[in-house]
Order: C-alpha cells, then structure tokens, then sequence
C-alpha cells in the first residue's frame, strides 16, 4: 500500500511539474510593439498565436494601431491590446483590426481582446475600463 502511495505521489509532482512548463494553449506570448504618448500611426506585423500590449502608453494625442499578419498565422490568434489615455484621445484600429475607432476616458485604461478568424481580427466582445 506505502508503494502505491509513493508513485502516486510521484506522478501527482510530475503532473504539476509538466503544468508549470506548459504555456497554454499557444506557447509563449509576444510583446507587440506599444503606441507612443504623441500619438501617430503604429504598424504592428502579428507573428504569434498568442500577442499582447506589454507596455501601456499614456496617450497625449490620437493613435493609429494598424495590423498586418503572417502568412503563417492561423484563425483564433489572440490579440491583448491594452490603451491609458490622459484625457479623451482616440485609438484608431486599422489594417486587419475590424473595430471601431475607441475614444478614452481622462485617465482611464482600456482594455479589448481580438481574435483572428483567418483574414480579420475582431473583437471578442466590447471594450471595458479596468481602472
């Protein structure tokens, strides 16, 4: 019986242990490129199944966020954009983002997801204020 248990334990560490290790359901994510503060146009190139806004910018003046995918990306790639703006500056999303332009709270964060349907990333569901 302490045999059964002891293995059984072992395989419960090895279980954890190959959780841990994986990054599901993708792989590793990729930092895209932020917009900057001043504003302007940022064309990003998606690569990844898996890409999310590391940096949020305060934005000063509206912003472009334009997308261009890979040959090689597959329908249901996820796209993480987060956005702050200092007053009620607009974030255009253009290129393969199929959304509308998103205008800003003074102070406020934004956040959407998007997913890839092969040509398009749309949104996932509306845009909401996380602070």
């Amino acid at each position: 019986m302490k045999k059964i248990g002891f293995l059984l334990a072992i395989a419960f560490a090895f279980c954890l242990s190959e959780v841990k290790a994986q990054t599901w359901p993708f792989g590793a994510g990729t930092n895209m490129t932020s917009l900057t503060a001043a504003g302007g146009t940022v064309v990003v190139n998606i690569t990844n199944q898996f890409t999310y806004m590391g940096t949020v910018p305060t934005l000063t003046a509206n912003a472009t966020l334009s997308l261009t995918a890979s040959s090689y990306l597959k329908a249901g790639a996820i796209l993480l954009v987060n956005v702050k703006t200092n007053g009620t500056e607009t974030t255009a999303l253009t290129g393969l983002l199929s959304a509308p332009t998103v205008t800003g709270v003074a102070g406020k964060t934004w956040t959407q997801g998007f997913i890839y349907n092969g040509s398009k990333f749309y949104p996932m569901g509306a845009k909401i204020q996380v602070d």
